[in-house]
Protein backbone atom coordinates (compact mmCIF):
# COMPACT_ATOMS: atom_id res chain seq x y z
CA UNK A 1 0.00 0.00 0.00
CA UNK A 2 1.13 3.42 -0.77
CA UNK A 3 1.32 5.57 1.78
CA UNK A 4 0.04 9.68 1.21
CA UNK A 5 2.11 12.67 2.35
CA UNK A 6 -0.41 13.02 5.06
CA UNK A 7 1.07 9.38 6.62
CA UNK A 8 4.91 10.09 5.68
CA UNK A 9 3.68 13.99 7.95
CA UNK A 10 2.83 11.81 11.20
CA UNK A 11 6.99 10.99 11.29
CA UNK A 12 8.57 12.93 14.31
CA UNK A 13 11.01 14.86 12.02
CA UNK A 14 8.57 16.02 9.36
CA UNK A 15 7.61 19.37 11.26
CA UNK A 16 11.00 20.07 11.70
CA UNK A 17 12.33 19.48 8.44
CA UNK A 18 9.27 21.43 6.96
CA UNK A 19 10.01 24.42 9.08
CA UNK A 20 13.61 24.00 8.29
CA UNK A 21 12.78 24.21 4.80
CA UNK A 22 10.69 26.66 4.35
CA UNK A 23 13.00 28.70 6.99
CA UNK A 24 15.56 28.49 3.95
CA UNK A 25 18.08 27.17 6.69
CA UNK A 26 20.46 25.13 5.18
CA UNK A 27 22.60 24.21 8.14
CA UNK A 28 19.19 23.12 9.80
CA UNK A 29 17.83 20.91 7.17
CA UNK A 30 21.25 18.80 6.48
CA UNK A 31 21.88 18.24 10.58
CA UNK A 32 18.18 16.87 10.63
CA UNK A 33 18.90 14.40 8.15
CA UNK A 34 22.07 13.80 9.38
CA UNK A 35 20.36 12.71 12.59
CA UNK A 36 17.76 10.93 11.02
CA UNK A 37 20.79 8.40 9.94
CA UNK A 38 23.62 8.64 12.32
CA UNK A 39 21.74 9.24 15.54
CA UNK A 40 18.14 7.80 15.35
CA UNK A 41 19.14 4.58 13.53
CA UNK A 42 16.71 5.72 10.12
CA UNK A 43 18.03 4.18 6.61
CA UNK A 44 18.82 6.58 4.14
CA UNK A 45 16.05 5.85 2.45
CA UNK A 46 13.88 6.07 5.20
CA UNK A 47 15.17 9.59 5.70
CA UNK A 48 14.77 10.73 2.09
CA UNK A 49 11.39 9.66 1.87
CA UNK A 50 10.92 12.36 4.48
CA UNK A 51 12.91 14.84 3.17
CA UNK A 52 11.36 14.23 -0.62
CA UNK A 53 7.74 14.45 1.42
CA UNK A 54 8.48 17.97 3.22
CA UNK A 55 9.75 19.60 -0.14
CA UNK A 56 7.98 18.20 -3.04
CA UNK A 57 4.92 21.06 -2.56
CA UNK A 58 7.37 23.73 -3.24
CA UNK A 59 9.59 22.64 -5.81
CA UNK A 60 6.74 22.78 -8.26
CA UNK A 61 5.86 24.80 -11.27
CA UNK A 62 3.44 25.69 -13.60
CA UNK A 63 5.69 26.03 -16.84
CA UNK A 64 8.59 25.45 -17.75
CA UNK A 65 8.85 29.00 -19.76
CA UNK A 66 7.85 32.71 -18.78
CA UNK A 67 7.83 36.10 -20.82
CA UNK A 68 10.19 38.51 -19.70
CA UNK A 69 10.78 41.84 -21.00
CA UNK A 70 9.36 40.22 -24.14
CA UNK A 71 11.69 37.30 -24.06
CA UNK A 72 11.35 33.84 -23.42
CA UNK A 73 13.19 32.90 -20.32
CA UNK A 74 13.72 29.15 -19.28
CA UNK A 75 12.78 27.19 -16.05
CA UNK A 76 14.21 24.18 -14.78
CA UNK A 77 12.69 23.22 -11.32
CA UNK A 78 13.79 19.61 -10.83
CA UNK A 79 17.56 20.55 -9.48
CA UNK A 80 16.35 19.05 -5.62
CA UNK A 81 15.54 15.77 -7.32
CA UNK A 82 18.60 15.29 -9.61
CA UNK A 83 20.50 16.44 -6.55
CA UNK A 84 19.10 13.14 -4.19
CA UNK A 85 19.11 10.52 -6.99
CA UNK A 86 22.80 11.57 -7.75
CA UNK A 87 24.28 11.57 -4.38
CA UNK A 88 22.55 7.96 -3.60
CA UNK A 89 24.34 6.84 -6.99
CA UNK A 90 27.57 8.70 -5.75
CA UNK A 91 27.40 6.80 -2.48
CA UNK A 92 29.25 3.61 -3.27
CA UNK A 93 32.48 5.65 -4.77
CA UNK A 94 32.70 7.59 -1.88
CA UNK A 95 36.19 6.78 0.39
CA UNK A 96 35.35 5.45 3.81
CA UNK A 97 34.00 8.31 6.14
CA UNK A 98 32.58 10.12 2.93
CA UNK A 99 29.56 8.74 2.34
CA UNK A 100 27.30 11.01 3.61
CA UNK A 101 28.89 13.74 1.98
CA UNK A 102 26.91 13.83 -1.13
CA UNK A 103 23.57 12.81 0.44
CA UNK A 104 24.38 16.18 2.84
CA UNK A 105 25.16 18.32 0.13
CA UNK A 106 21.84 17.50 -1.78
CA UNK A 107 19.72 17.79 1.22
CA UNK A 108 21.51 21.27 1.86
CA UNK A 109 20.85 22.43 -1.59
CA UNK A 110 17.04 22.02 -1.01
CA UNK A 111 16.12 25.14 0.77
CA UNK A 112 17.70 27.08 -2.15
CA UNK A 113 15.41 25.68 -4.70
CA UNK A 114 11.88 26.48 -3.64
CA UNK A 115 9.51 27.84 -5.77
CA UNK A 116 11.70 28.37 -8.57
CA UNK A 117 8.91 30.22 -10.76
CA UNK A 118 9.02 33.09 -8.38
CA UNK A 119 12.92 33.56 -7.79
CA UNK A 120 13.18 34.17 -11.02
CA UNK A 121 11.06 37.20 -10.86
CA UNK A 122 12.66 38.26 -7.39
CA UNK A 123 9.84 37.46 -5.75
CA UNK A 124 11.42 34.52 -3.88
CA UNK A 125 14.88 34.20 -2.37
CA UNK A 126 16.82 30.87 -3.40
CA UNK A 127 19.93 30.11 -5.43
CA UNK A 128 18.18 30.79 -8.93
CA UNK A 129 17.90 34.48 -7.51
CA UNK A 130 21.18 34.82 -6.53
CA UNK A 131 22.34 33.08 -9.91
CA UNK A 132 20.63 36.35 -11.34
CA UNK A 133 22.38 38.68 -9.65
CA UNK A 134 19.01 39.11 -7.46
CA UNK A 135 19.33 39.93 -3.72
CA UNK A 136 15.57 38.76 -2.86
CA UNK A 137 15.32 39.50 1.02
CA UNK A 138 13.22 37.34 3.53
CA UNK A 139 9.51 37.45 2.56
CA UNK A 140 6.94 37.01 4.89
CA UNK A 141 4.93 34.48 2.44
CA UNK A 142 6.19 31.10 1.51
CA UNK A 143 6.74 30.03 -1.65
CA UNK A 144 3.75 29.13 -3.98
CA UNK A 145 2.58 25.48 -4.08
CA UNK A 146 1.97 25.61 -8.16
CA UNK A 147 0.84 21.68 -8.70
CA UNK A 148 -1.57 20.34 -5.45
CA UNK A 149 -1.53 16.43 -4.36
CA UNK A 150 -3.95 14.77 -5.87
CA UNK A 151 -5.42 10.92 -5.11
CA UNK A 152 -5.04 7.97 -7.70
CA UNK A 153 -7.05 7.73 -10.66
CA UNK A 154 -8.06 4.01 -11.25
CA UNK A 155 -9.87 3.78 -14.55
CA UNK A 156 -11.49 0.70 -16.48
CA UNK A 157 -9.81 -1.42 -18.67
CA UNK A 158 -6.93 -3.54 -19.24
CA UNK A 159 -3.48 -2.51 -17.72
CA UNK A 160 -2.36 -1.64 -21.02
CA UNK A 161 -5.53 0.69 -21.76
CA UNK A 162 -4.68 2.53 -18.79
CA UNK A 163 -0.71 2.92 -18.74
CA UNK A 164 -1.96 4.41 -22.48
CA UNK A 165 -4.27 6.64 -21.03
CA UNK A 166 -1.59 7.75 -18.55
CA UNK A 167 0.83 8.00 -21.60
CA UNK A 168 -1.74 10.83 -23.88
CA UNK A 169 -2.06 12.33 -20.32
CA UNK A 170 1.68 13.22 -20.00
CA UNK A 171 2.23 14.04 -23.60
CA UNK A 172 -1.20 16.35 -23.96
CA UNK A 173 0.19 18.63 -20.88
CA UNK A 174 -2.64 17.19 -18.53
CA UNK A 175 -0.32 17.41 -15.09
CA UNK A 176 -3.20 16.68 -12.79
CA UNK A 177 -4.61 13.84 -14.51
CA UNK A 178 -0.89 12.58 -15.76
CA UNK A 179 -0.29 12.51 -11.67
CA UNK A 180 -3.29 10.95 -10.92
CA UNK A 181 -3.47 8.22 -13.06
CA UNK A 182 0.29 7.24 -12.15
CA UNK A 183 -1.11 6.63 -8.63
CA UNK A 184 -3.66 5.06 -9.46
CA UNK A 185 -1.05 2.52 -11.43
CA UNK A 186 1.41 2.69 -9.06
CA UNK A 187 -0.47 0.89 -6.52
CA UNK A 188 -0.50 -1.99 -8.33
CA UNK A 189 2.74 -4.28 -8.14
CA UNK A 190 2.47 -5.89 -11.46
CA UNK A 191 2.10 -1.97 -13.03
CA UNK A 192 5.05 -1.08 -11.55
CA UNK A 193 7.70 -2.36 -14.00
CA UNK A 194 5.65 -0.87 -17.14
CA UNK A 195 4.65 2.02 -15.31
CA UNK A 196 8.86 2.71 -14.65
CA UNK A 197 9.81 1.51 -18.04
CA UNK A 198 6.59 4.53 -19.30
CA UNK A 199 8.27 7.43 -17.35
CA UNK A 200 11.54 6.55 -18.74
CA UNK A 201 9.81 6.44 -22.40
CA UNK A 202 8.24 9.86 -21.83
CA UNK A 203 11.18 11.35 -20.61
CA UNK A 204 13.53 10.45 -23.90
CA UNK A 205 11.25 11.47 -26.43
CA UNK A 206 10.72 14.98 -25.00
CA UNK A 207 14.01 16.15 -26.25
CA UNK A 208 13.85 20.18 -28.42
CA UNK A 209 15.09 19.83 -31.80
CA UNK A 210 17.70 22.66 -31.62
CA UNK A 211 19.38 24.48 -28.88
CA UNK A 212 21.21 26.92 -31.82
CA UNK A 213 19.15 30.12 -31.24
CA UNK A 214 16.96 29.16 -28.68
CA UNK A 215 17.38 30.81 -25.02
CA UNK A 216 14.65 28.54 -24.23
CA UNK A 217 15.77 25.33 -24.23
CA UNK A 218 14.67 21.18 -22.90
CA UNK A 219 18.04 20.32 -22.97
CA UNK A 220 17.13 16.79 -22.04
CA UNK A 221 15.74 17.61 -18.59
CA UNK A 222 12.70 15.82 -19.46
CA UNK A 223 15.04 12.62 -19.52
CA UNK A 224 17.20 13.47 -16.13
CA UNK A 225 13.99 14.01 -14.06
CA UNK A 226 12.27 10.66 -15.16
CA UNK A 227 15.89 8.50 -13.99
CA UNK A 228 15.92 10.73 -11.27
CA UNK A 229 12.47 9.65 -10.38
CA UNK A 230 12.57 5.93 -11.40
CA UNK A 231 15.92 5.88 -9.45
CA UNK A 232 14.85 7.13 -6.33
CA UNK A 233 11.17 5.01 -6.05
CA UNK A 234 13.85 2.05 -6.39
CA UNK A 235 15.96 2.97 -3.35
CA UNK A 236 13.34 4.52 -1.49
CA UNK A 237 10.82 2.08 -2.08
CA UNK A 238 7.56 2.55 -3.78
CA UNK A 239 5.59 2.41 -0.72
CA UNK A 240 7.72 5.29 0.70
CA UNK A 241 8.05 7.48 -2.16
CA UNK A 242 4.96 9.84 -2.55
CA UNK A 243 7.45 12.89 -2.37
CA UNK A 244 9.43 11.81 -5.56
CA UNK A 245 6.20 10.88 -7.17
CA UNK A 246 5.02 14.29 -6.42
CA UNK A 247 8.01 16.02 -6.82
CA UNK A 248 8.58 14.38 -10.13
CA UNK A 249 5.92 12.88 -12.16
CA UNK A 250 2.96 15.76 -12.89
CA UNK A 251 6.22 17.89 -13.78
CA UNK A 252 6.78 15.00 -16.58
CA UNK A 253 3.03 16.93 -18.25
CA UNK A 254 4.57 20.74 -17.84
CA UNK A 255 4.95 22.50 -20.72
CA UNK A 256 6.36 23.28 -23.14
CA UNK A 257 6.74 19.92 -24.30
CA UNK A 258 8.59 18.85 -27.35
CA UNK A 259 7.59 15.70 -29.50
CA UNK A 260 8.17 17.04 -32.56
CA UNK A 261 11.76 15.42 -33.34
CA UNK A 262 11.35 11.71 -32.45
CA UNK A 263 7.83 12.12 -34.52
CA UNK A 264 10.52 12.79 -37.22
CA UNK A 265 12.58 10.07 -36.18
CA UNK A 266 9.39 7.73 -36.34
CA UNK A 267 8.68 8.63 -39.66
CA UNK A 268 12.39 7.84 -40.97
CA UNK A 269 12.96 4.54 -38.86
CA UNK A 270 9.16 3.13 -40.50
CA UNK A 271 10.60 3.97 -43.96
CA UNK A 272 14.07 2.69 -42.97
CA UNK A 273 12.86 -0.81 -41.50
CA UNK A 274 9.40 -1.43 -42.89
CA UNK A 275 8.66 -4.51 -41.63
CA UNK A 276 8.89 -3.57 -38.30
CA UNK A 277 9.81 -0.31 -37.75
CA UNK A 278 12.66 -1.58 -36.01
CA UNK A 279 11.39 -2.64 -32.88
CA UNK A 280 13.07 -5.78 -32.92
CA UNK A 281 16.58 -4.39 -33.23
CA UNK A 282 17.61 -4.89 -30.05
CA UNK A 283 17.21 -8.62 -30.35
CA UNK A 284 18.15 -9.13 -33.56
CA UNK A 285 21.75 -6.35 -34.01
CA UNK A 286 24.90 -7.80 -31.77
CA UNK A 287 27.75 -5.96 -33.97
CA UNK A 288 30.15 -4.09 -32.59
CA UNK A 289 32.08 -0.89 -34.07
CA UNK A 290 35.86 -1.85 -34.48
CA UNK A 291 38.16 1.52 -33.18
CA UNK A 292 37.98 3.22 -36.51
CA UNK A 293 34.69 2.88 -37.42
CA UNK A 294 33.99 4.26 -33.40
CA UNK A 295 36.38 7.13 -34.69
CA UNK A 296 34.95 8.04 -37.58
CA UNK A 297 31.51 8.38 -36.08
CA UNK A 298 32.66 10.79 -33.29
CA UNK A 299 34.41 12.66 -36.00
CA UNK A 300 31.14 12.54 -37.90
CA UNK A 301 29.17 13.32 -34.89
CA UNK A 302 31.28 16.57 -33.94
CA UNK A 303 31.02 18.20 -37.55
CA UNK A 304 28.52 16.88 -39.83
CA UNK A 305 24.61 17.88 -40.55
CA UNK A 306 22.02 16.40 -38.98
CA UNK A 307 20.87 14.31 -42.46
CA UNK A 308 24.25 13.09 -42.36
CA UNK A 309 24.31 12.50 -39.13
CA UNK A 310 20.87 10.45 -39.30
CA UNK A 311 22.02 8.72 -42.59
CA UNK A 312 24.87 7.40 -40.93
CA UNK A 313 22.89 5.69 -37.66
CA UNK A 314 20.64 4.65 -39.90
CA UNK A 315 23.44 2.58 -42.06
CA UNK A 316 25.07 0.83 -38.90
CA UNK A 317 21.37 -0.30 -37.71
CA UNK A 318 21.09 -1.93 -40.90
CA UNK A 319 24.44 -3.40 -40.45
CA UNK A 320 23.55 -5.24 -37.54
CA UNK A 321 25.37 -2.56 -34.72
CA UNK A 322 24.10 -3.57 -31.60
CA UNK A 323 22.38 -0.69 -29.80
CA UNK A 324 24.57 -1.10 -26.83
CA UNK A 325 28.03 -0.03 -28.91
CA UNK A 326 26.15 2.70 -30.80
CA UNK A 327 25.04 4.45 -27.18
CA UNK A 328 28.31 3.98 -25.63
CA UNK A 329 29.99 5.59 -28.98
CA UNK A 330 27.50 8.46 -28.68
CA UNK A 331 28.34 8.63 -25.28
CA UNK A 332 31.58 9.38 -26.11
CA UNK A 333 30.92 12.05 -28.63
CA UNK A 334 29.25 13.84 -25.70
CA UNK A 335 32.28 13.47 -23.50
CA UNK A 336 33.91 14.69 -26.37
CA UNK A 337 31.67 17.98 -26.46
CA UNK A 338 33.02 19.04 -22.97
CA UNK A 339 36.69 18.45 -23.93
CA UNK A 340 36.70 20.57 -26.58
CA UNK A 341 34.72 23.45 -24.91
CA UNK A 342 36.84 26.70 -23.59
CA UNK A 343 34.65 29.04 -22.73
CA UNK A 344 32.84 28.16 -18.69
CA UNK A 345 29.18 29.18 -19.75
CA UNK A 346 29.39 26.95 -22.41
CA UNK A 347 29.35 23.72 -20.44
CA UNK A 348 26.00 23.60 -19.56
CA UNK A 349 25.28 22.53 -23.29
CA UNK A 350 27.79 19.82 -23.51
CA UNK A 351 26.89 18.79 -19.76
CA UNK A 352 23.16 18.25 -20.41
CA UNK A 353 24.22 16.32 -23.74
CA UNK A 354 26.65 13.78 -21.60
CA UNK A 355 23.59 13.77 -18.72
CA UNK A 356 21.10 13.01 -21.23
CA UNK A 357 23.11 10.25 -23.35
CA UNK A 358 23.76 8.59 -19.73
CA UNK A 359 19.98 8.69 -19.02
CA UNK A 360 18.89 6.80 -22.37
CA UNK A 361 21.95 4.60 -22.37
CA UNK A 362 20.96 3.39 -18.75
CA UNK A 363 17.21 2.69 -20.24
CA UNK A 364 18.64 0.72 -22.92
CA UNK A 365 20.71 -1.76 -20.73
CA UNK A 366 18.19 -2.08 -18.25
CA UNK A 367 14.76 -2.50 -20.08
CA UNK A 368 13.47 -4.03 -23.50
CA UNK A 369 11.32 -1.06 -24.66
CA UNK A 370 10.82 -1.32 -28.42
CA UNK A 371 11.19 2.22 -29.39
CA UNK A 372 14.74 2.07 -28.24
CA UNK A 373 16.41 2.17 -31.87
CA UNK A 374 14.78 5.59 -32.27
CA UNK A 375 16.42 7.05 -29.49
CA UNK A 376 19.59 6.63 -30.41
CA UNK A 377 18.78 9.11 -33.41
CA UNK A 378 17.65 12.07 -30.44
CA UNK A 379 21.06 11.04 -28.67
CA UNK A 380 23.23 11.64 -31.70
CA UNK A 381 21.37 14.87 -32.45
CA UNK A 382 21.67 16.51 -29.33
CA UNK A 383 25.50 15.20 -29.31
CA UNK A 384 25.28 17.09 -33.17
CA UNK A 385 23.66 20.16 -32.50
CA UNK A 386 25.75 21.06 -29.52
CA UNK A 387 29.06 20.49 -31.49
CA UNK A 388 27.67 22.93 -34.50
CA UNK A 389 25.89 24.78 -31.75
CA UNK A 390 29.40 25.57 -30.54
CA UNK A 391 31.63 24.63 -33.22
CA UNK A 392 33.61 22.06 -31.68
CA UNK A 393 34.58 20.34 -34.73
CA UNK A 394 38.46 21.15 -33.59
CA UNK A 395 39.91 19.34 -30.60
CA UNK A 396 41.55 21.67 -28.40
CA UNK A 397 43.65 19.19 -26.19
CA UNK A 398 47.15 19.47 -27.95
CA UNK A 399 47.12 23.03 -28.04
CA UNK A 400 46.54 23.11 -23.99
CA UNK A 401 48.98 20.54 -23.33
CA UNK A 402 51.67 22.68 -24.44
CA UNK A 403 53.22 24.68 -21.81
CA UNK A 404 51.25 22.66 -18.97
CA UNK A 405 54.90 20.91 -17.78
CA UNK A 406 53.14 18.17 -16.05
CA UNK A 407 56.12 16.24 -14.48
CA UNK A 408 56.79 12.44 -13.26
CA UNK A 409 55.41 12.26 -10.02
CA UNK A 410 53.38 9.95 -7.70
CA UNK A 411 49.50 8.70 -8.46
CA UNK A 412 49.00 10.10 -4.86
CA UNK A 413 50.82 13.19 -5.74
CA UNK A 414 48.56 14.12 -9.02
CA UNK A 415 45.57 13.34 -7.21
CA UNK A 416 45.97 16.19 -4.45
CA UNK A 417 47.31 18.44 -7.25
CA UNK A 418 44.07 17.45 -9.81
CA UNK A 419 41.91 18.55 -6.01
CA UNK A 420 43.47 21.81 -5.78
CA UNK A 421 43.22 22.57 -9.13
CA UNK A 422 39.73 22.11 -10.00
CA UNK A 423 39.09 24.24 -7.21
CA UNK A 424 40.75 26.77 -8.45
CA UNK A 425 38.88 26.22 -11.83
CA UNK A 426 42.09 25.63 -13.58
CA UNK A 427 39.95 23.17 -16.28
CA UNK A 428 42.89 23.00 -19.01
CA UNK A 429 45.30 21.79 -16.34
CA UNK A 430 42.74 19.86 -14.48
CA UNK A 431 42.49 18.29 -17.70
CA UNK A 432 46.11 17.41 -17.86
CA UNK A 433 46.58 16.21 -14.57
CA UNK A 434 43.51 13.44 -15.13
CA UNK A 435 44.78 12.41 -18.27
CA UNK A 436 48.28 11.97 -16.40
CA UNK A 437 47.18 9.91 -14.04
CA UNK A 438 44.44 7.97 -16.14
CA UNK A 439 47.84 7.50 -18.93
CA UNK A 440 49.94 6.10 -15.68
CA UNK A 441 48.26 2.67 -15.91
CA UNK A 442 47.95 3.59 -11.69
CA UNK A 443 44.63 1.71 -9.68
CA UNK A 444 41.14 3.51 -10.97
CA UNK A 445 39.58 3.40 -7.79
CA UNK A 446 41.99 6.09 -6.04
CA UNK A 447 41.05 8.37 -9.06
CA UNK A 448 36.93 7.67 -8.60
CA UNK A 449 36.94 8.26 -4.72
CA UNK A 450 39.16 11.62 -4.96
CA UNK A 451 37.05 13.09 -7.70
CA UNK A 452 33.70 12.19 -6.16
CA UNK A 453 34.67 14.12 -3.16
CA UNK A 454 35.98 17.01 -5.24
CA UNK A 455 32.79 16.87 -6.80
CA UNK A 456 31.23 16.60 -3.18
CA UNK A 457 32.59 19.84 -2.03
CA UNK A 458 30.51 22.05 -4.10
CA UNK A 459 27.07 22.52 -3.23
CA UNK A 460 25.73 25.23 -5.44
CA UNK A 461 24.47 22.78 -8.32
CA UNK A 462 23.38 19.07 -8.50
CA UNK A 463 24.95 18.76 -12.00
CA UNK A 464 28.31 18.59 -10.37
CA UNK A 465 27.67 15.19 -8.58
CA UNK A 466 25.73 13.96 -11.49
CA UNK A 467 28.14 14.18 -14.05
CA UNK A 468 30.53 12.47 -11.97
CA UNK A 469 28.51 9.78 -11.46
CA UNK A 470 27.32 9.50 -15.19
CA UNK A 471 30.91 9.49 -15.86
CA UNK A 472 31.65 6.50 -13.56
CA UNK A 473 28.54 5.00 -14.94
CA UNK A 474 29.03 4.93 -18.71
CA UNK A 475 32.87 4.15 -18.14
CA UNK A 476 32.16 0.71 -16.27
CA UNK A 477 30.10 -0.06 -19.50
CA UNK A 478 31.71 1.55 -21.58
CA UNK A 479 33.40 -1.00 -24.88
CA UNK A 480 35.18 1.24 -26.77
CA UNK A 481 39.03 1.83 -26.67
CA UNK A 482 38.31 5.52 -25.61
CA UNK A 483 36.52 5.13 -22.50
CA UNK A 484 38.80 7.11 -20.83
CA UNK A 485 37.82 10.48 -21.87
CA UNK A 486 34.67 10.10 -20.02
CA UNK A 487 36.27 10.45 -17.09
CA UNK A 488 38.45 13.37 -18.30
CA UNK A 489 34.65 15.14 -19.64
CA UNK A 490 33.94 14.97 -15.43
CA UNK A 491 37.15 16.31 -14.33
CA UNK A 492 36.97 19.13 -16.97
CA UNK A 493 33.29 20.22 -16.12
CA UNK A 494 33.96 20.13 -12.50
CA UNK A 495 36.66 22.81 -13.01
CA UNK A 496 35.61 25.12 -15.87
CA UNK A 497 31.36 25.16 -14.71
CA UNK A 498 30.85 28.14 -12.98
CA UNK A 499 30.37 27.80 -9.28
CA UNK A 500 28.20 30.25 -7.13
CA UNK A 501 29.64 32.26 -4.00
CA UNK A 502 29.96 30.28 -1.00
CA UNK A 503 29.54 26.77 -2.25
CA UNK A 504 31.69 25.60 -0.36
CA UNK A 505 29.86 26.14 2.98
CA UNK A 506 28.37 22.57 3.37
CA UNK A 507 31.66 20.81 3.02
CA UNK A 508 33.08 22.79 5.35
CA UNK A 509 30.38 21.58 7.89
CA UNK A 510 31.50 18.39 7.07
CA UNK A 511 34.59 18.12 7.61
CA UNK A 512 34.16 20.38 10.87
CA UNK A 513 31.60 18.32 12.37
CA UNK A 514 29.07 15.85 10.85
CA UNK A 515 32.19 14.06 9.41
CA UNK A 516 33.85 13.60 12.73
CA UNK A 517 30.63 12.01 14.25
Amino acid sequence: MLETREQISKDANFGALTEAILERDQPRTSDIFHRMVTEQGRSVGDALSIVAAAEAPFVQVHSHINVREGNITLINNDHTLLGLRSSVSLMSFMPKGYALLPLLQSVWYVPAGLDIWNQLLGRYPGRYASMKGMNVPPPDYGPVVWNADAEPIVTRGTLKERLHEQLVATISGDAKRAYGLFLGLAEEERARPALRDQIRFLGAIDMQETVIGRKARNTGHKSIRARAITDLIDFIGWEKAHGVFYMGVPDMAVGPLYYSLYDAVCVMVAEAFPEDGGKDLKQTNSGRLDEAEVENLIDLLMSADQLTVFTKITELLRAGISLNSLGDTIQVAAAELILRITVPRSFTDGQHAFDYCNTVNDWIRTTNNPYQPRILYLMANFVNDVARSLKLQTSVLAEERRGLGISTRTGAALLKELDETILAFDFPRATMLANAYLNSGADRQPYLSAVAVTACKFQDDPHNQKITHSSYEEYGHNSTHLKDRLLLAAVRLLAGWPKMPGERDCFARFEADWGRR
